[in-house]
């Protein structure tokens, strides 16, 4: 059973939410290089100060994803270890999702972006650092395994490129193929990721 989140955390959802929407908004309208912090936070009625709250730069309100924790997993039971081969396939259909989030069109959206701005393309792969510890945790609960084997955080860097490139791969198709058959794809390429 899940609660609903608190008051405060719904609006800070809904601002956050709202600064993206006429960040994007004004992106299409006027180009990323023409729009300033300054024009977003008039289109979204808030301070610069809130705005930088939520988003440290510019270049996230396009590409930093929706706060939120990686699938949360309970203490290991003793018990068998699932195979190596599901623990990646699970951790890669959980990044697409996160990534992607409940909002496909507006992740669609952003990912159009960053495909045409040669700086947000470019910032997107940074990002890559910080999800590569976060998969190399979950996959280590998955597979029984320790996160700083270097198996598995060869493992997680893959998955964290793979997702990346799945989703710019879409983007830059309009959103097609769908992005269940695409998985499918990247997971028939890494049949021998092992861990």
């Amino acid at each position: 059973m899940t609660t609903r989140p608190g008051l405060r955390e719904r609006k800070k959802a809904k601002t956050r939410r709202l600064l993206r929407q006429e960040a994007l908004r004004l992106f299409v309208a006027q180009g990323y290089d023409h729009t300033t912090v300054e024009q977003i936070c008039d289109a979204a009625d808030v301070s610069p100060s809130t705005f930088f709250r939520y988003f440290p730069a510019k270049e996230d309100v396009v590409l930093m994803d929706d706060p939120g924790p990686f699938p949360e997993e309970p203490a290991r039971a003793a018990g068998p270890v699932p195979p190596a081969d599901d623990a990646v396939r699970t951790t890669l259909h959980d990044l697409l999702a996160r990534r992607v989030g409940p909002d496909p069109d507006t992740t669609l959206a952003r990912l159009r972006l960053a495909a045409r701005v040669q700086p947000l393309r470019a910032r997107l792969w940074q990002y890559q650092e910080a999800q590569v510890a976060h998969t190399a945790a979950l996959l280590a609960w998955r597979a029984g395994r320790n996160a700083h084997a270097y198996e598995v955080r060869l493992s997680a860097a893959v998955l964290v490129a793979v997702t990346t490139e799945t989703l710019m791969y879409w983007a830059e198709r309009d959103g097609e193929p769908d992005l269940t058959a695409l998985c499918a794809r990247a997971l028939d390429r890494l049949g021998g990721l092992g861990l």
